[in-house]
């Protein structure tokens, strides 16, 4: 499995060794009003996504990885990466990073090179994403990424945008 990495971020695939940390980041208030669909996740499902994304690593080439910063002892400080969307056919892109350091610009620096990561060594052509319409600042990081928006609908019962990039698009940038 690939690690990845930044000026700032260690990116590398979520191990079981995470799911303690996931588990506290991923119940945070501010961090699962638009993430999980604002539930806290049992630890059963932190295990049962974690096992996924190892298995979608690999089989596939992606999955989810932490963010460590590096200034620090190893501490998973967010987490960005691909799973199958619902539909099972598209690659879904998704990312959350703890509040204290939203808005210094590492989930964009993450994504950027998880985005990479996946066209260049997985071999996606196509990712999306699915941002519930009032996380207007995910939505600006999507379009950051040059993202395109695709469709606005309702989806798990909320007003939800999808946005789209493909190989070609990211590599044009």
């Amino acid at each position: 499995m690939a690690t990845l990495a930044t000026d700032r971020l260690n990116i590398r695939p979520l191990e079981m060794r995470d799911a303690d940390a996931l588990h506290a980041f991923w119940a945070n208030a501010e961090v699962r009003r638009y993430l999980w669909d604002g539930q806290i996740l049992p630890m059963e499902t932190v295990h049962a996504i974690i096992r996924q994304s190892i298995a979608d690593f690999e089989a596939h080439g992606f999955g989810f990885f932490s963010l460590d910063l590096k200034v620090t002892e190893p501490k998973v400080v967010g987490f960005c990466g691909f799973r199958r969307f619902e539909d099972g056919e598209q690659i879904e892109m998704l990312f959350g990073i703890l509040p204290e350091y939203w808005g210094e610009g590492f989930v964009t620096e993450a994504a950027r090179e998880v985005l990479r990561h996946g066209f260049e060594e997985a071999g996606v052509s196509r990712i999306i994403a699915a941002v519930d319409t009032p996380n207007q600042r995910s939505v600006r990081l999507l379009m950051r990424l040059g993202m395109s928006f695709e469709d606005r609908r309702e989806w798990h019962g909320l007003d939800t945008v999808f946005y789209a990039l493909t190989a070609t698009e990211f590599n044009a940038q």
